[in-house]
């Protein structure tokens, strides 16, 4: 009875934990940028969490939500299994209610190499528009590292810029 109970307590834990995920953003140069995701999975393939700005000097976090999706290898630059979720990151900073990003996320942080190059494919892609018309996106990789914490320093802006 005893190591059934603490079977069960272990698994449950474990589930607990394996739900939530949290990722900086970093750009293809390697620098964090100043806001990281922070996603909780709903069940039934749904996720909700926070686009989490405090990194940026913001006393607010955006939301999220969205749903597990599988993005295709036709050219983008990220692609495989993950989350796609649409985000409040302009309405939250910019006060801007016709604005979107959308993100196509992994749920796995890339690894770096002895430079602190991050290696593997994109693991993040975002797309912006504004009053309906596509403006942009951006993209990079996922860090286990998070801007703020532990001494790391964001070394750019938020994520959703326009790649130039």
């Amino acid at each position: 009875m005893k190591k059934s109970l603490l079977v069960i307590t272990l698994l449950v834990v474990a589930c607990g934990f394996a739900s939530a995920q949290t990722f900086g953003f970093a750009s293809t140069g390697s620098g964090l940028y100043c806001n990281y995701e922070q996603l909780t999975n709903a069940g039934a393939g749904a996720w909700g969490g926070y686009d989490n700005f405090s990194a940026c000097g913001a006393s607010v976090n955006g939301t999220i939500s969205g749903f597990n999706a599988t993005l295709a290898n036709d050219g983008q630059q990220g692609h495989g299994a993950g989350v796609i979720y649409g985000d409040t990151i302009y309405a939250t900073l910019c006060g801007d209610p016709y604005a979107q990003w959308t993100v196509w996320t992994a749920l796995k942080a890339n690894k770096q190499n002895k430079f602190g190059i991050y290696t593997g494919k994109i693991s993040w892609v975002g797309a912006a528009s504004f009053s309906g018309v596509y403006v942009g996106g951006n993209y990079g990789y996922l860090s286990a590292t998070i801007p703020g914490r532990n001494g790391a320093a964001a070394t750019k802006g938020s994520t959703a810029v326009s790649k130039k």
